[in-house]
């Protein structure tokens, strides 16, 4: 047995509730508080007077993309058209280029094709629903298309046509994304993978073989092309192993706000577009009747808020078996009489506090009215869902404290104002989002908290982040991260 020593262990069960010595053996915890000192243990952790909570999670992201992103030239932060090109040209070698984290600002195919016209060039928008290419991918595609910004099925198409991964170098992705998640304290996932790489057998045989050396919780969303895939292995929903899930069934029923196919109430600014169901009506409904056919729950990409409107619609008559619960991706635009029908509903949200940060206040610009709900979290939670935190990485930074930051200050990074206040978390709710909800859809009894019996994954900080000052959540003071009893992240000291 193990004693962690010499430190501030917050159960989570309530906001009170710390002790300052644990015991734990075989990856679960067996005992917490004083009576810890009386047992017997063959090994001791001095915590340093840091403080632990349960491992965090993120609810919604992309490994292999976040993977990928870290391995590529990347744009982020940059808006000046001429500074992006400019950077462009820096990683052009002759061969094929693709950066990511583009900021829309004006960049098209005839800026691309002024580095290159017979080399492919790629660069995808930081909303990663969106690409702009050159004349070498559009001629790969056999398309004529005058600007090279291309959005949702088409964007996709043109990726398609990119260099594919080896099997080892997917490996190499995801080990760069874990041992990155790491160092921001982060024990476990919930990925979107299967689809858009080498397809669902290798990419399942990658994180097998990586996860057994680089303990991590993964639990993999199923794309809705992947089902059948799914069902030929005869591999179970759920657990594959101790670190790997395969979890609901992944489908897209709107686009983005930058791209205007976000599914609104009101049409967008000097104009009578509404937005769109990306797949149409009846195609859709097609694959949640299919993911019910194999009793799977779906996990549904939805961000305008007539979309909610319409996928509750859907929900309702095609309701998951007792016992499995859906999730909703996004939801930042919300009406106020939806919350009512979320009462009667058993959902988990899977929301991106940091998208308020960096889309307000210029993804209200893009609107003919405000919605009557904007990123509505506090009103989320009333309504008795569960409320998961996530990054959406590569798409934001996936440091929970960050997402936590949003949650509590709800500020924006460019205009620097507070946007619907009283739609504010606390900082316990907060910390809830990346711990105990953002395992729900695991249906996993024994994640989230530090309980005796509960896995052994911790997140360790220098501070105690329910009252440190609020911008040191803007640091990153993570002293340790455990999965399953395995110290995986040790700050120098």
């Amino acid at each position: 047995m193990k004693l962690w020593t010499n430190g501030f262990f917050h159960t989570l069960e309530n906001e009170s509730d710390v002790h300052h010595h644990m015991i734990t053996q075989d990856g679960h915890i067996v005992c917490l508080g004083d009576e810890a000192l009386n047992m017997p243990y063959t090994e001791v952790v001095d915590l340093n007077h840091g403080h632990v909570y349960p491992g965090f999670v993120d609810a919604h992201m992309h490994l292999l993309g976040y993977g990928q992103m870290l391995s590529r030239p990347n744009l982020t932060g940059v808006k000046d058209k001429d500074r992006v090109i400019k950077q462009l040209k820096e990683h052009f070698k002759s061969e094929a280029l693709f950066a990511e984290g583009y900021f829309e600002c004006g960049l098209t195919k005839h800026d691309l094709n002024k580095i290159s016209i017979e080399t492919p060039i790629m660069v995808r928008h930081n909303d990663y629903h969106s690409l702009t290419v050159n004349d070498a991918v559009l001629n790969q595609m056999h398309l004529q298309h005058d600007t090279g910004i291309l959005t949702e099925a088409v964007a996709q198409q043109a990726m398609d046509t990119f260099p594919k991964y080896t099997h080892e170098g997917l490996k190499t992705l995801l080990i760069k994304a874990i041992e990155s998640l790491y160092r921001y304290g982060i024990t476990g996932a919930h990925s979107d993978d299967l689809y858009y790489f080498n397809g669902f057998f290798d990419t399942i045989k990658a994180f097998e073989e990586v996860l057994e050396h680089y303990p991590f919780r993964a639990h993999l969303l199923m794309h809705h092309h992947t089902v059948k895939d799914f069902i030929k292995s005869n591999k179970p929903f759920l657990d594959q192993h101790k670190y790997l899930q395969l979890g609901a069934v992944k489908m897209f029923y709107d686009g983005t706000l930058s791209s205007k196919t976000a599914l609104m109430v009101y049409p967008y600014k000097d104009s009578e577009d509404k937005g769109l169901n990306v797949n149409g009506y009846e195609t859709f409904v097609s694959y949640v009747q299919m993911a019910r056919s194999y009793h799977l729950p779906v996990a549904i990409h939805v961000i305008g808020d007539q979309g909610l409107e319409e996928v509750l619609d859907i929900l309702e008559k095609y309701p998951p078996k007792e016992g499995v619960y859906d999730r909703l991706i996004h939801t930042p635009w919300v009406k106020k009489g939806t919350l009512e029908r979320l009462k009667q509903m058993h959902l988990t949200t899977d929301i991106q506090p940091q998208f308020l940060s960096s889309d307000l206040p210029w993804a209200l610009s893009y609107m003919s009215k405000t919605p009557d709900l904007i990123f509505p979290w506090k009103s989320l939670l009333s309504t008795g869902i569960n409320l998961a935190g996530s990054s959406d990485a590569p798409v934001e930074t996936p440091n929970p404290l960050l997402g936590m930051y949003a949650a509590i200050e709800r500020v924006s990074d460019h205009d620097h104002k507070t946007y619907q206040p009283e739609e504010k978390l606390t900082r316990y709710e907060a910390l809830k989002l990346y711990t105990t909800y953002a395992n729900y859809s695991t249906q996993k009894k024994n994640r989230g908290l530090l309980k005796e019996g509960f896995v052994c994954d911790l997140t360790v900080f220098e501070q105690d982040l329910l009252h440190i000052p609020i911008q040191k959540f803007k640091t990153n003071p993570v002293l340790m991260t455990v999965v399953d009893e395995h110290i995986v992240y040790k700050k120098e000291i």
